[in-house]
């Protein structure tokens, strides 16, 4: 009987600088041509030897500066990009806090393209999605980087308000924000109102950020962050397209929310010793959601939970919420609210993750809209003004 031995060499990938090994099928001999098999096979060794023996001279020379890779090819979900074809990256099913709304928009990160043009176009932005790294995951270097991401229903939309108020498939509803609490959004009725926001990612280095600039912010309800209050001589006041709430979580663990009036007019819960923490999140990959939704037409609570222990997989704890009943600011009738400190109640078809002078890596980013729970109030976390 004739046994037939294949032998299947890949060769020219240039992947990475690491040789993939040989794979073998091959056919159990019979006797006759057992030593016959056993003489290629131990031929086939020292080639494989002397090949291997050349690779770690010349990986000596490299080890010095590989160092921090290697490092992270420790880590279990390294996958070698030789592999990658081989073994696709895994998705992970992320828990859901509240239960999504039937038919509403929705977002998840696209993993081998993160610049879909579809709902994300960060191009221009040289530190944002940078390369992506062994994991999948994506990395986001030094700056002062801002991702925005869009309702499949409006599409990408410009970032200047000019733009903004001329646009051939819609337009803004309104830059009065009394008009807009009747009209209950920016852009369009699908707009993102009651959502769920999760970002999974690891904190790399925040050693460039200073002051209460450290932390990573992911931020709702707004329209348009590019003209300052100070702009508006005449015209529409264009600047009130900054409103919007954060939920922050800054690099030494601790949460707070923050209400941005319009561009640039803040409130903000102050960090101390008694705001609680998260604990360490540096080198470790970190599931971070942001809930918002309304209590009613004038209050909205904000939510963070997070998953420190399990890279996102869930369990998520509640660690911080806060109300906004409508008294929280000193400013909002700049832009025609009701009272200074008017609920920001409409939709936006934006949200936004920022940081300033953060290096991390991204690793799955979820929206959803909600069901809110049928329990809506808690006087314990209103805010008020100062």
């Amino acid at each position: 009987m004739l046994i037939i031995v294949m032998v299947i060499t890949i060769t020219n990938y240039t992947h990475t600088s690491d040789p993939l090994p040989k794979l073998y099928i091959y056919a159990e001999p019979n006797d006759n041509n057992k030593e016959k098999v056993d003489e290629k096979e131990e031929k086939e060794t020292t080639i494989d030897k002397g090949e291997q023996e050349q690779t770690k001279d010349k990986d000596k020379d490299k080890d010095k500066e590989n160092s921090d890779e290697e490092k992270e090819k420790l880590d279990t979900s390294y996958i070698n990009p030789a592999y990658r074809s081989f073994f696709p990256i895994k998705r992970i099913v992320i828990p859901e806090v509240y239960e999504t709304i039937a038919n509403g928009q929705t977002y998840r990160f696209n993993i081998n393209n993160p610049n879909d043009k579809v709902q994300v176009d960060k191009t221009d932005k040289s530190n944002v999605f940078t390369k992506q790294n062994d994991d999948g995951s994506w990395r986001i270097d030094y700056g002062r980087p801002r991702i925005d991401i869009h309702t499949k229903d409006a599409g990408i939309l410009p970032d200047k308000v000019g733009q903004l108020n001329n646009l051939s498939k819609g337009k803004i509803q309104s830059w009065d924000y009394s008009e807009l609490k009747k009209i209950g959004y920016w852009y369009k009725p699908t707009d993102w109102k009651n959502i769920e926001v999760t970002l999974i990612f690891k904190l790399l280095d925040s050693a460039r950020s200073k002051g209460d600039s450290h932390s990573i912010s992911i931020v709702t309800r707004s329209i348009s962050h590019s003209q300052l209050d100070s702009d508006h001589k005449n015209g529409p006041n264009f600047f009130c397209g900054g409103s919007s709430y954060h939920n922050n979580l800054s690099n030494e663990g601790q949460v707070r929310m923050k209400k941005e009036q319009y561009h640039i007019n803040y409130e903000w819960e102050r960090y101390n010793d008694e705001m609680k923490t998260v604990g360490d999140i540096y080198n470790k990959i970190i599931g971070f959601k942001a809930i918002s939704y309304n209590l009613n037409d004038t209050a909205v609570k904000l939510e963070t939970w997070v998953d420190t222990e399990n890279g996102g997989k869930g369990p998520y704890k509640k660690v911080h919420q806060a109300i906004d009943n409508g008294n929280w600011g000193d400013a909002m009738t700049e832009c025609g609210a009701e009272t200074n400190g008017q609920a920001i109640t409409w939709g936006s078809p934006i949200v936004i993750i920022k940081a300033n002078d953060f290096k991390f890596d991204i690793y799955d980013l979820e929206i959803r809209e909600i069901v809110p729970p049928a329990k809506l109030y808690d006087d314990s976390n209103v805010i008020t003004a100062n």
